[in-house]
């Protein structure tokens, strides 16, 4: 019989979240890790030891679950009374996580794939022509303003990501062209989810193929891993992606379980 105890903080599960972080062949991304800090958090016990852990955001969207391997074996009967309880409703699904994919297999009423991830990657090169004196670099807070004309609101904290050299900025002499990010997802691992911004009149002409190579190849002279998602939908970021080199050979999958 297992219990069910919700907890008050991600902390408290910290333990569990790096066993389970490690126990996947890749890190997830950035975005799914910030809408995890806002969701709600559950143990799940049995014969009084803790033995995993789910997180669930407030629309009872299952975002990650997690068992001890002593335990896996009743993995279809844990998650079946979660879902006879209704801790959740449906499940965002990366098609890495093996376990939760199984499970999500096993219970699903309708699936659909939401998000291409690129875990993998080519070393192409990819050059930028018709524009002149061409800087790629980290950005400094005097870039700040001109990166906020042409964000929309891409970057979640500007100025503390441009501290922490998490931004980088490509121009074309005093133009800026676009920003790019690379930011640590998980403390623990060297994965950096890599992204970018184009200026609106500069977009259709290479430019977010250029920094995104450039991204990769920065994160690779570092001896880090790169890695980036995009919508399912978004056609054009797609293209883009893989102009860069990147390969997706796995999806975010929407599993819904009414």
């Amino acid at each position: 019989m297992i219990e069910v105890k919700k907890v008050e903080s991600i902390e408290l599960i910290e333990e569990q979240r790096e066993v389970y972080m490690r126990s996947l062949p890749s890190a997830q991304e950035e975005y799914l890790e910030q809408i995890v800090n806002r969701c709600d958090y559950y143990k799940i016990e049995l014969k009084s030891k803790t033995q995993g852990y789910f997180c669930v955001d407030k629309d009872k969207v299952l975002y990650e679950f997690y068992l001890n391997d002593e335990v896996v074996t009743f993995a279809q009967d844990i998650f079946k009374t979660l879902l006879e309880e209704e801790y959740f409703i449906a499940a965002e699904c990366k098609s890495f996580d093996y376990l939760l994919m199984s499970l999500c297999l096993d219970f699903n009423k309708k699936a659909v794939c939401s998000g291409y991830l690129f875990r993998n990657f080519v070393n192409v090169k990819n050059s930028l022509d018709g524009f002149k004196s061409k800087c790629f670099r980290l950005a400094n807070l005097k870039d700040g303003e001109k990166i906020s004309e042409i964000s929309e609101d891409f970057f979640e904290n500007l100025e503390e990501q441009i501290l922490k050299e998490e931004i980088f900025v490509l121009y074309s002499d005093e133009t800026l062209l676009a920003a790019g990010v690379a930011q640590k997802v998980f403390r623990s691992m060297d994965y950096y989810d890599i992204g970018m911004i184009v200026k609106k009149e500069y977009r259709n002409r290479g430019i977010g193929t250029y920094i995104i190579t450039k991204l990769r190849e920065n994160c690779c002279a570092h001896n880090v891993v790169p890695i980036c998602g995009c919508w399912y939908y978004n056609h054009a970021s797609k293209r883009t992606l893989e102009k860069a080199g990147f390969i997706s050979k796995h999806r975010i999958i929407t599993f819904n379980f009414k």
